[in-house]
């Protein structure tokens, strides 16, 4: 469905992705234009702005700082990543919880701001993997042998790769999921996956901003984690096209893929406003 066909004045809560939608990326946050402009309608607008990013490696103030240096301003507490979303999960099951992270350092900012118990030692209650360009064998192995002794085993988001820098480095670097697979086929584990697309995250996202879903709109470039994620949460989903080599590729299974609202710039959005 074209922007012309609705109506969006109704929708009271916009939450967008961050990498490929409103910036390139976190490491490279250059801003679209048209992601600005209609950002700037909206501000004008009464309306709550909000991002949901299934960036894991970065915590919520980090992305939040991305976006602040591209443009985008909102409160540190609108930023949702999946980081915070997999750490709100463990606390909402067993908080206080004795977690060890895989990550570049962002998750664990944000499993410690949820009150979880960061270590590195036994016991372990859950070991949460995100994107980590400098994990080492014997972290790897660690990981293992407490899902081996029944720690829990989540995947915060779930790209099998993506593009970014490291270490003055610009190449494409696997993902959580790829660590993940790893551990699951050593262990014969299966990883609970904590992001885009599970509706869960989305809905729990709208009910803390004080929200419902019928009152709430998705913006993203990934058919296969903000459309399936949004649909199935039962928020109207908008898909930008951008260039699809930087669209990261995610697992939606049966999940419906095709957006509500299809567009080829975001300025397509403001004359519906």
């Amino acid at each position: 469905m074209r922007a012309g066909s609705m109506n969006l004045s109704g929708k009271k809560l916009w939450i967008f992705d961050v990498d490929n939608t409103l910036i390139l990326d976190v490491e490279h946050p250059n801003p679209f234009d048209d992601a600005l402009k209609l950002w700037n309608a909206l501000e004008k607008r009464d309306v709550t702005l909000a991002i949901l990013t299934n960036v894991g490696r970065l915590s919520g103030r980090q992305v939040h700082e991305a976006l602040k240096k591209a443009g985008f301003n909102l409160p540190i507490e609108n930023v949702y990543t999946a980081g915070a979303a997999a750490a709100a999960y463990i606390h909402n099951r067993s908080s206080g919880a004795r977690c060890f992270i895989i990550g570049e350092g962002g998750a664990q900012e944000d499993f410690v701001s949820h009150g979880l118990d960061v270590t590195n030692n036994p016991p372990i209650d859950y070991v949460a993997v995100g994107a980590d360009r400098g994990m080492t064998f014997q972290e790897l192995n660690f990981a293992t042998k407490m899902v081996n002794q029944g720690a829990r085993l989540i995947c915060i988001s779930g790209s099998r790769d993506y593009p970014g820098v490291y270490l003055g480095q610009e190449d494409i670097y696997i993902g959580e999921r790829s660590i993940v697979a790893a551990i699951e086929h050593a262990t014969g584990v299966e990883a609970i996956v904590v992001g885009k697309p599970l509706p869960e995250i989305v809905i729990e996202t709208v009910k803390i901003l004080g929200f419902d879903t019928s009152e709430s709109i998705i913006i993203g470039d990934n058919p296969r984690s903000d459309v399936a994620g949004g649909k199935a949460a039962g928020v109207t989903t908008v898909l930008v096209q951008r260039d699809p080599d930087n669209i990261v590729d995610f697992d939606s299974g049966d999940l419906d893929t095709t957006p509500d609202i299809d567009v080829t710039s975001l300025e397509e959005l403001i004359e519906y406003l």
